[in-house]
Formats: C-alpha cells, structure tokens, sequence
C-alpha cells in the first residue's frame, strides 16, 4: 500500500511539473524533456529519499543516480536544469533534505555540488 501511494505521488507530481513548467520555447522544452527524465529514472531512489525504508540506498538507486547525475548531465545547461527540477520536485515528493545530501556520498558519487534543496543552481559550479 505505501509503495503505491509513493508511486501515485510520483506521476502526481510529474503531471504537476508538466503543466508548470509548459511552454513552446524550444530550449525549454528540453529542460522539461530533462527533468521528466530525470524524475522518471531516479524513481528506485524515491523511497530511500522520503526516509522510507533501509538507511542505504539500493543498488538499483544508486545505478539510476549515477545515470542521471554523471552519464546523462554532461553538459552545463542540463546539470543546472536537474539543479532546478531536484529543486522543484523536492517539497513535491516529501524528500528528506539529510538523505539527498547523502545520496551521492553512499553510491560513490562525485558531484561538483551538493544535492541540497536549498543551493542556487546558477551560481554553483559546473
């Protein structure tokens, strides 16, 4: 039952950012292209980020992290647009702000800056 209420919430908050963030300028089509992405691969990491469940993240999780943060973020833009959709979706999904800061830390993640709600993705570097 709580994993479907995660699960809900998820696509909930998907749909939410979607018609937040619509818009027919192209390049900001490719942030929500992006984010949705993002979102949608990082979904093994939701529990562990809510505080639900084991103290560690999975295996699965931290696979999907380093896809997202380190294989698919190769550029400047789409980092700082991940910045700003973890930045969006966090008070959406209930994250508990201690466990994506340790996130990267736990699946042996080098981040250029730290998975904190509360950091400005423009003046952070890249």
């Amino acid at each position: 039952m709580m994993m479907e209420k995660t699960v809900a919430s998820f696509f909930l908050s998907m749909m939410i950012l979607s018609l937040l963030d619509g818009t027919s300028n192209a390049s900001e089509i490719n942030v929500i292209t992006t984010c949705a992405v993002a979102e949608t691969l990082l979904l093994p990491c939701i529990s562990y980020l809510q505080g639900v469940g084991s103290a560690k993240p999975s295996g699965s999780c931290c696979s999907a992290a380093t896809r997202v943060f380190i294989k698919e973020a190769t550029t400047t833009k789409n980092r700082r647009a991940l910045c700003q959709c973890f930045k969006r979706i966090v008070p959406i999904l209930g994250v508990n702000p201690d466990r994506s800061k340790q996130l990267p830390r736990l699946c042996n993640i080098r981040l250029s800056f730290p998975l904190d709600p509360k950091i400005n993705c423009n003046s952070i570097p890249f």
